[in-house]
């Protein structure tokens, strides 16, 4: 599949995969759609407008002057000043005769402070809209910010959905450059306390006006942060599909996702430079994005969240490993197995439920992440990790799962993880 730069987006529903999940004797054509027969009632979410294509980050100005022009705050990684690419940007859109801020502070998950401090200088400077390029931290905080910066309100007061994000938010334009999160067509945002634990923002008023999608910009990541990024879309995809909200809209974004992953992922790893992989794998990503915006995810997140709040481990690389882990227990229990044997197929093996571990785990060698904790995480006891996965802020995406799991079953989880192997320091 080779991909061309389009805009705009319009989603529409056709049949990606014929699925055997009743009668043995019976072809799997036979049974196109079976999953959807008698489909209960659901929400699909709005999705911002998308430009894609290799080099569209040029149109930056352009989307700014469609949302009403600037002033502009831009909102980048740290990375990505260093390498020159936040304030090449950002000189484009003052050459536009958009006035540009830059602020590039993100280094890892923003804290709360940080967006505070952010949204301060977003209302100091006029902005109209604010932009986030980088990877998913950027672009979180930037459609945090540009929701709360005119109400002149702290980040805080909107954790965990305890109070109602406001309508009055700028509009913003999510710029990714990384293939992972899914950032640029969800309503969530994931913030830490300023203590290090993490907390979510969820609220349509955190969804992008438009996504700006160059897979040209995601060629520089090196092969490991390629892999981490896009086994967090993996999960993605497969915990969306999987999950008790499962529902057509998350089936069509979450197994077309999960099919070109499953092809594109190792390449993009091992030959950095080919476009074509690099584009398949970025595209991808918004469709698991779409995908977890319909149906949220799962056991992988309640671990991986968990985990990145007691220890500076990379979500991906979390993500990845606590679903490798997870699957084997998840598809012994008596529900959902439809969906298990559905993302089997979409990952290349045959549509079966017991399929899916073996298939899972064979796409994270082929991206060369090795079934390892990395040191950082050597201190932290099964007993920690079972007790941040059962807080308010984690347990809730337990209940998603699609078999009901009591908190016996978090302790179990939580010490099948933490007894993985430590890697050993290159």
């Amino acid at each position: 599949m080779h991909f061309a730069a389009f805009s705009g987006m319009r989603p529409a529903f056709r049949p990606l995969y014929s699925v055997h999940m009743g009668n043995p004797d019976t072809a799997p054509e036979e049974n196109l759609w079976e999953c959807h027969r008698g489909m209960n009632s659901f929400d699909m979410g709005r999705v911002p407008a998308v430009s894609f294509g290799n080099g569209r980050v040029a149109d930056t100005a352009q989307v700014v002057g469609d949302l009403g022009g600037g002033p502009v705050f831009l909102i980048a990684d740290a990375a990505l000043a260093e390498l020159g690419i936040a304030p090449e940007l950002a000189n484009t859109l003052n050459d536009a005769g958009l006035a540009c801020t830059l602020s590039a502070e993100i280094v890892g998950e923003p804290k709360e402070a940080l967006i505070d401090r952010l949204t301060e200088q977003t209302r100091s400077s006029g902005a109209r809209v604010v932009v986030g390029l980088g990877g998913g931290a950027a672009m979180d905080a930037a459609k945090l910010v540009a929701a709360i910066a005119p109400s002149e309100t702290e980040a805080r007061l909107y954790a965990l959905a305890s109070a109602p994000i406001p309508k009055t938010g700028l509009p913003a334009i999510a710029i990714p450059t990384t293939a992972g999160t899914g950032s640029e067509v969800t309503r969530t945002s994931i913030v830490s306390t300023n203590s290090g634990a993490k907390n979510w923002y969820w609220s349509e008023e955190l969804m992008f006006a438009h996504a700006i999608l160059d897979p040209g910009l995601t060629v520089s990541l090196p092969p490991h942060l390629t892999a981490w990024t896009g086994i967090d879309a993996v999960a993605h995809a497969l915990e969306a599909v999987t999950s008790r909200r499962s529902n057509a809209a998350g089936q069509m974004y979450g197994l077309e996702a999960l099919r070109l992953l499953s092809d594109a992922l190792p390449i993009a790893v091992t030959q950095g430079d080919d476009i074509d992989a690099r584009s398949q794998v970025l595209w991808a990503s918004t469709l698991a994005g779409l995908a977890l915006h319909n149906c949220n995810t799962h056991m992988g997140h309640n671990i991986s969240h968990a985990l990145g709040s007691l220890a500076r481990i990379h979500h991906g690389l979390a993500t990845g490993l606590a679903l490798e882990v997870t699957l084997p227990w998840l598809v012994d229990q008596p529900d959902g197995g439809d969906t298990y044997a559905l993302a089997a197929q979409a990952l290349g093996a045959a549509p079966a439920v017991d399929e899916l571990p073996d298939a899972f785990a064979s796409l994270m060698r082929a991206c060369e992440i090795a079934r390892a904790l990395p040191e950082v995480c050597a201190g932290v006891t099964s007993e920690a990790l079972a007790s941040e996965m059962k807080s308010p802020a984690n347990r809730s995406m337990s209940l998603n799962a699609a078999c009901t799991i009591q908190d016996d079953d978090l302790d179990d989880m939580a010490h099948m993880m933490m007894s993985l192997p430590i890697a050993q320091a290159a």
